[in-house]
């Protein structure tokens, strides 16, 4: 999939400094927003996009050296709660259970998320819930971002909707510009 990706979408990182980065950012930007106008008019077309752009955006995502993915988190400002030692000594026990192969000091970033958020992460058991908190660890990350952006695509396609589902502008002889 990488050599496709590249091919027919190429998108440098920021780190990069390549002198194409902007062109190539301007291209996955107009890209998107077309595509995303053109797949807001029903229900399943705004499913089939939010599903294929939330894969090409794990990709592009994990493809990522580690201080460009760092400072793109940082940039969205969630609103994730991040865990305090005294947690982790608290529900250590239970933290090492959802994540076997973690060292026993659990010293390992831990965030705190509605469990409604990281539902993929909750039904394979990869995070401790309680009192409707999910504990994610860091490494859980990609998918706590994934689901984020794909939360905000589906608001921002629902917005999109009337726009182009409404008919398209006539002009009569009333609107028509002068001749």
């Amino acid at each position: 999939m990488k050599p496709i990706i590249e091919k027919h979408m190429p998108l440098s990182q920021n780190s990069s400094k390549s002198p194409a980065l902007d062109q190539e950012r301007k291209k996955d930007h107009y890209s998107h927003f077309i595509l995303r106008l053109a797949f807001s008019a029903t229900e399943d077309l705004r499913r089939r996009f939010t599903r294929l752009e939330s894969q090409l955006f794990k990709l592009r995502f994990q493809n990522n050296d580690v201080r460009d993915r760092q400072e793109f988190v940082a940039s969205l400002e969630f609103a994730w709660e991040k865990v305090s030692e005294e947690e982790k000594r608290e529900f250590s026990a239970e933290l090492l259970a959802v994540n076997p192969g973690m060292r026993k000091d659990v010293d390992e970033g831990w965030f705190k998320v509605d469990w409604e958020k990281v539902s993929e992460l909750v039904e394979s058991r990869r995070v401790y819930v309680r009192k409707g908190k999910a504990f994610v660890p860091a490494k859980e990350q990609t998918s706590m971002v994934v689901s984020e952006f794909s939360r905000r695509l589906d608001d921002s396609l629902e917005v999109c909707s009337p726009v182009a589902s409404s008919p398209p502008i006539t002009f009569t002889n009333h609107t028509s510009p002068p001749s």
